[in-house]
């Protein structure tokens, strides 16, 4: 009985861990319902130490925040249920930015309903007084969020740790109801910001060219996209030079094209490409090979390529290096050409994620299918566009992937098949039984951290 219910515990862990690892691949698993919430429900109760252990993981990865959340969720319900300790604090450590208690709160409301436990409410409060300040209220507090900073005030009535705090709950709620005409004097940045907005529109151009207009945006914690909607969408090179200093490095990537169409000085997009290019930039961001590919795509020929060229070769250093023997297997049929009128096809991305898992492999090979099966051998330290220049143009029929995988599939640790969704079902059967199998016919960069930690579910070697 004591195996049984051991067996049992083991097997929900994998699958709740598996369902994690995949959600950070595929992004259409990162919605917190259905069959992870229950099994997040299940071991909340009865494996709760180990499941807090997973909320602890899980901080490191942006893209399971929603089930992070919810599992925290369910974490503190089952405490509260159990009438044990510890809910207030596991809400508190566990909210770690500033639309956090919000998103919380709305979870909790949809399936637990409006009465607040004492712990809950008490927790989400203790949040609320560690995280809300006045530049979170200016970045986070958005018509769009689930709830706002006073609704959350308004349910959970945290105790401000100072005047200047009160300061910035009493806004919060003026926010909420369209009023902010009065703003105290403790609030410089919120008064800072007001005074832009007040600017008339036809002369607020003129203001970010002007000495100290890029000052003036700081002071106000006014990022690109809040300038670019006080510019009423219209972004001039001045414009982006004034806030380029505050993007990180993925924004900065992403909106080349935009700089260019605008105008970005040369002066300013010299310096960018400079720290574009710098290795410990590469690396302290976790930029990967799909997203500065996808960029130079955008500006083939221009300003920024010398920069780019080394930052993929440089981001290579941020996909995970997969032990072992790897076999890496690339559909490059009809259904993955198409043009995308500058953005990478889905043959492009395939193929960049293909070879960039390969080159970062211990020992690795790459099969493309085409018209037919060619095997292509990565070459050690071969630079990664050199690589991608032997796959040739995509196009061709594969009339039986399944049949190709299975010929090569034998011998190796963990196949890799990128293919198209029509295509995954038969490419699965065909791999099942190689060792470590991976189908993915969506692209993302997740998916680079997904594969070793889909791997580590399936062995439940937990990484906490």
């Amino acid at each position: 009985m004591i195996l049984r219910a051991a067996t049992s515990v083991d097997t929900t862990r994998k699958e709740a861990f598996l369902l994690a690892a995949r959600a950070l691949g595929d992004v259409h698993a990162r919605t917190a319902s259905g069959r992870y919430v229950a099994l997040a429900t299940r071991l909340a109760r009865s494996d709760g130490a180990w499941l807090t252990r997973m909320t602890a993981w899980m901080r490191r990865h942006e893209a399971l925040r929603e089930l992070r959340l919810a599992t925290v969720a369910e974490l503190a319900q089952a405490r509260v249920e159990a009438g044990s300790a510890g809910a207030r604090q596991l809400i508190d450590q566990c909210l770690c930015r500033a639309d956090e208690p919000g998103e919380f709160l709305a979870y909790w409301l949809q399936w637990y309903g409006r009465a607040l436990p004492k712990p809950v409410k008490r927790g989400i409060a203790d949040a609320a007084v560690r995280l809300y300040d006045e530049r979170a209220l200016a970045t986070y507090d958005s018509p769009a969020a689930p709830l706002r900073f006073a609704d959350v005030l308004a349910l959970t009535h945290p105790t401000p740790r100072d005047a200047v705090q009160a300061a910035v709950f009493h806004h919060a709620v003026a926010r909420r109801r369209g009023d902010v005409h009065l703003i105290s004097k403790v609030l410089p940045l919120s008064r800072a910001r007001r005074a832009l907005y007040q600017i008339p529109p036809t002369r607020r151009a003129a203001l970010v060219q002007r000495p100290g207009g890029a000052a003036k945006l700081a002071e106000a914690a006014m990022g690109w996209a809040t300038v670019q909607r006080w510019l009423l969408g219209r972004m001039t090179g001045p414009a982006w030079a004034a806030v380029a200093p505050s993007m990180s490095y993925r924004e900065r990537l992403a909106l080349l094209a935009d700089f260019d169409r605008d105008g970005l000085p040369d002066g300013t997009a010299h310096r960018l490409a400079e720290e574009l290019a710098a290795p410990a930039e590469v690396l302290r961001c976790g930029v990967t090979p799909l997203e500065v590919y996808a960029a130079a795509r955008q500006v083939p020929g221009s300003r920024w390529s010398r920069a780019l060229t080394a930052a993929l070769e440089l981001s290579l250093a941020n996909v995970p290096a997969l032990p072992g023997r790897t076999l890496v297997v690339i559909d490059r049929g009809d259904l993955m050409a198409g043009t995308a009128h500058g953005l990478p096809t889905r043959a492009d991305r395939m193929a960049v994620l293909g070879a960039a898992l390969a080159c970062r492999a211990a020992h690795a090979q790459i099969v493309l299918l085409g018209t037919a099966a060619v095997s292509l051998p990565v070459r050690p330290r071969e630079p990664l566009l050199d690589l991608l220049g032997r796959f040739g143009a995509p196009g061709g029929g594969v009339a039986d992937p399944g049949q190709a995988v299975r010929a090569y599939a034998a011998g190796w640790d963990r196949v890799v098949v990128l293919t198209h969704p029509d295509r995954a079902a038969e490419s699965a059967e065909a791999v099942t039984g190689a060792g470590q199998e991976h189908v993915i016919t969506d692209v993302s960069v997740g998916w680079f951290t997904a594969i070793p930690h889909v791997e580590m579910a399936r062995a439940a070697d937990w990484p906490f």
